[in-house]
């Protein structure tokens, strides 16, 4: 058994403890968009304050949106963590990795990070902007992160291939929709589920949250499925 944390910082920002190291995956974004959340200036001098957010070895952003990544936001995290590597499938750093290609990877001692673009939901955004999943590997266990991904798309189910899947971290249409789940059970089989991408309670113009929770049904092969939705949320799962 491995242990993994998730903490949440607004939409589909989390910081993961897995494998010894602590990722941050499209956890830096302050512009806010209409029916979402956002980091918010006291949300990040939060963070700064909370040990679930220290110290973090790489930050990672699926892909260039603003729910998902702020260039002024990703400059201050990088003063203040500069040890901490920073990989995109887009460029605006020198120092930075650049996600390009079909399946680059990135090896630390002990965790392989495995990358593959994805189709953006919805579709105008396929060709616009590039969307990187990423499936992490350690001790034998896998969490994947699909970003953006489209509902269903096939290209997923080639990027996970026959990798068992302990955890899933998928934006919230995959467990409200009927299609989603019929791909996660045949494709994807995780044996936890995260949905996120949620918009905090204040900030629910839509009514996405009750709409998640009204609609959620159990996936065979899949032990139990969690909804990460409030500022600073925490779980923490044995994989």
């Amino acid at each position: 058994m491995s242990q993994c944390t998730i903490t949440l910082s607004a939409n589909a920002g989390v910081a993961i403890e897995f494998g010894g190291y602590k990722i941050w995956s499209d956890l830096l974004h302050d512009e806010k968009v209409p029916g979402f959340s956002t980091v918010s200036e006291d949300l990040w001098l939060a963070i700064r304050r909370s040990v679930a957010f220290r110290d973090p070895d790489l930050i990672f952003f699926t892909h260039r949106h603003p729910d998902h990544y702020s260039r002024s936001l990703t400059l201050r995290a990088r003063a203040a963590f500069p040890q901490a590597r920073l990989a995109a499938p887009f460029r605006d750093f020198d120092d930075q990795i650049l996600l390009s290609g079909s399946q680059p990877a990135l090896t630390l001692p002990g965790l392989r990070l495995r990358f593959a673009p994805l189709p953006h939901e919805p579709e105008e955004y396929t060709d616009m902007v590039p969307n990187y999943g990423c499936i992490l590997e350690a001790e034998g266990r896998s969490i994947l992160i699909a970003g953006d991904c489209a509902t269903a798309a096939p290209e997923l189910a080639d990027f996970v291939g026959s990798t068992p899947i302990h955890l899933a971290l998928m934006n919230f249409p995959w467990g409200a929709l009927r299609k989603g789940r019929a791909f996660l059970q045949r494709y994807v089989k995780p044996e936890h589920l995260v949905l996120y991408h949620l918009p905090f309670a204040e900030d629910d113009d839509f009514g996405f949250r009750h709409a998640v929770e009204r609609s959620l049904r159990p996936i065979d092969g899949t032990e139990d499925i969690r909804i990460l939705q409030d500022p600073l949320e925490q779980l923490t799962l044995s994989l």
